[in-house]
């Protein structure tokens, strides 16, 4: 660890009085980005620690069980040295706390030599890589507190180390306490030296209601008054420091307002960043899909960290940045803090699954996308569609003449209606003690992938089952004009398939539609000839190689796995662009593609629950831009 020395002396107002140093602008590593909290004027509002403020003086900021959040003495007065760049202060322990005297024992001689102080930020500054402050001190990368208040000094038995941050404790998400790295000194006898042993602590008897019930009014007075709420409501209701905490956060969520950052010159790459819950969310959430094998294009800051943490380190980090000191909690009583909500743990792992939805969207291994429309849908009720009747032509207009109304067909062509598929997962206990998250987000991929693979098949199924139409034929027949001779890939089918889809009529059975194929859909059997057919300079078939290919590029070829039968002929088809001429849609609930990943978590099982579903309809909306060749065994 490394240690900063910061001094401490005996104030000349009486023997329990202390003047001490407690931040400076020394940085901290914070996930991968150094975080400095500027002292000047401008940046450190000392408000709270006026005679009269809500400031207060803990031990080890309220965290260890024997002392709690109870104030340990108050701060007397506390200044900026701007010389120095520092704040100091002089406090005053309790003469009627025994706790605060055995406190002050230490400190006297030497036992305890750590400092540090619980802020809130309210606003930071990104410097990137080659950018500097505004008056020039600092150059980036750093995270640069701007604006940030102290709200209590602590006496730490750990000193911060700057290296990994260690010692920053955060009472809220959009709170940070400043690095201290401080060993205390006294005039009485000069300079402790800076690896002191921490003061020894006792092991918590069993609290007393009444002591419990002081504490948690304690704790919701500081709390409150660090935000500016009024404690009484809560404290007469006897509300928990849990829900005070929430309803805290999610006000504070709901007024923060971004502010942008400017140097005196315009400094480049200068912005203002999230909050520190923030960062952890995302870095913690990269992690978790990095260590997964899940690819991430740009990971945020910290990620690499958290990509050589376990899952169990992951809910101690999220403890431990909500206040709690989980460094001694075992995996189920982790898990059990862990396992709310609004905690900053569950929204990790729900933010890891739904990022591995998209992953698993772009890479699943299905063809539909390529040539099939997509629609959406308000609702689960079936819905008629019609097409226009006399939309070919527009017909001129005479001088002072009126317009005729275009007509739709007086029967549905196709009923579009969506299902809801799913599945349901979960995080056990077992598996957070195991350390197989990694499964979770398997499983995940798996599902979305499911997901995609059943559009997929039903899509190919209404090709390979040649469905009868609402006009009474079928997809594929002579009535449609869409049927070919039956033979295998090649010049002649092709060209047979070209003509058939460019003679192609509107709905009035009179105006040419001039479709041409812009897909040939196989299944794998016909790969190659395809292939062939569409890349090849000569004709395939050819017995002179000087005969050009008219199909080179002219198509875009589909193989799909689907489309292959068991046994005799194979069939292929031809796609018109969907744009051109609908043939069959894909439609979604209100267009959200993407399967939804929803968490949950109760009293009832000691773990997270994952249910994974989507709603999707496939419909047959036409036949016009589509051909069939029955192939030729």
């Amino acid at each position: 660890m490394l240690f900063r020395s910061l001094e401490c002396r005996a104030a000349e107002e009486g023997a329990n009085r202390f003047e001490i140093s407690f931040s400076s602008e020394a940085p901290v590593s914070r996930w991968g980005c150094r975080e400095i909290l500027l002292h000047t004027k401008d940046s450190v509002d000392l408000s709270r620690f006026a005679p009269g403020g809500a400031g207060s003086l803990l031990f080890a900021h309220g965290m260890d069980p024997r002392y709690g959040k109870l104030p340990v003495g108050r701060v007397v007065r506390a200044w900026l040295d701007e010389a120095e760049r520092k704040c100091r202060a002089v406090i005053e322990l309790d003469t009627d706390d025994p706790d605060a005297q055995r406190l002050q024992g230490k400190l006297e001689r030497g036992m305890l030599s750590g400092v540090s102080v619980g802020c809130k930020v309210n606003q930071w500054l990104e410097l990137a890589a080659g950018d500097t402050s505004p008056d020039g001190r600092i150059e980036g990368p750093a995270s640069l507190g701007i604006q940030w208040t102290p709200y209590e000094i602590s006496l730490e038995p750990v000193p911060a180390d700057a290296t990994v941050g260690l010692g920053r404790a955060m009472e809220m998400e959009t709170e940070r306490e400043a690095n201290s790295m401080g060993n205390i000194t006294r005039n009485e006898s000069g300079t402790i030296p800076a690896q002191s042993a921490p003061a020894a602590q006792e092991a918590p008897a069993a609290e007393d209601p009444v002591l419990a019930e002081r504490r948690r009014a304690t704790e919701i007075e500081t709390l409150c008054r660090s935000f500016g709420e009024d404690p009484g409501a809560y404290i007469r209701e006897g509300t928990s420091v849990e829900t005070v905490r929430a309803a805290i956060l999610d006000r504070l969520s709901q007024e923060r307002t971004p502010i942008v950052g400017r140097s005196s010159a315009e400094t480049r790459g200068v912005q203002v960043t999230t909050d520190e819950g923030d960062k952890l969310r995302a870095a913690a959430t990269d992690g978790l899909l990095l260590r997964s094998g899940v690819f991430v294009e740009h990971p945020a800051d910290g990620a690499r960290e958290f990509r050589g943490m376990g899952i169990q380190d992951v809910a101690r980090e999220c403890l431990r940045v909500s206040g709690e000191n989980a460094a001694r909690l075992s995996a189920d009583e982790v898990l059990r803090r862990s396992l709310t909500p609004d905690s900053a743990f569950v929204s990790i792992t729900s933010n890891a699954a739904n990022r591995a939805v998209l992953g698993a969207m772009q890479h699943a291994p299905t063809t539909y996308q390529a040539w099939t429309s997509v629609g959406s849908a308000k609702d689960f009720k079936p819905t008629n569609i019609y097409e226009v009747n006399d939309g070919g032509t527009l017909r001129e207009i005479p001088q002072s003449g009126e317009f005729t109304e275009a007509k739709l067909s007086d029967a549905p062509v196709a009923v579009r209606q969506l299902i809801t598929v799913g599945k349901m997962l979960s995080f056990t206990r077992q598996m957070f003690i195991n350390d197989e998250f990694d499964l979770i987000l398997r499983m995940v991929t798996a599902h979305v992938q499911a997901f995609q693979r059943g559009i997929n098949q039903a899509v190919y199924a209404l090709l390979k089952a040649n469905p009868a139409m609402l006009d009474g034929d079928q997809l594929f027949s002579s009535a449609h004009k869409n049927l070919g001779t039956a033979a295998a890939p090649g010049t002649d089918s092709f060209s047979e398939a070209r003509l058939l889809m460019r003679r192609q009529t509107e709905a009035d059975g009179v105006t040419r539609l001039n479709l041409s194929p812009a897909f040939v859909l196989c299944g794998a059997a016909d790969e190659t000839k395809v292939e062939q057919l569409l890349h090849s300079l000569a004709a395939p078939e050819g017995t002179n190689s000087g005969v050009a290919n008219v199909f080179r590029s002219a198509m875009t070829p589909v193989v799909d796995a689907e489309l292959d039968v068991d046994g005799g002929a194979q069939p292929f088809y031809f796609a018109a662009h969907p744009s051109l001429a609908p043939t069959i849609e894909v439609s979604y609930l209100n267009g959200v593609e993407a399967p939804t990943v929803e968490t949950e978590t109760d009293f009832d099982r000691l773990g997270i629950r994952y249910r994974v579903y989507g709603d999707r309809g496939v419909t047959l909306l036409g036949y016009r831009g589509l051909v069939k060749n029955p192939g030729k065994a």
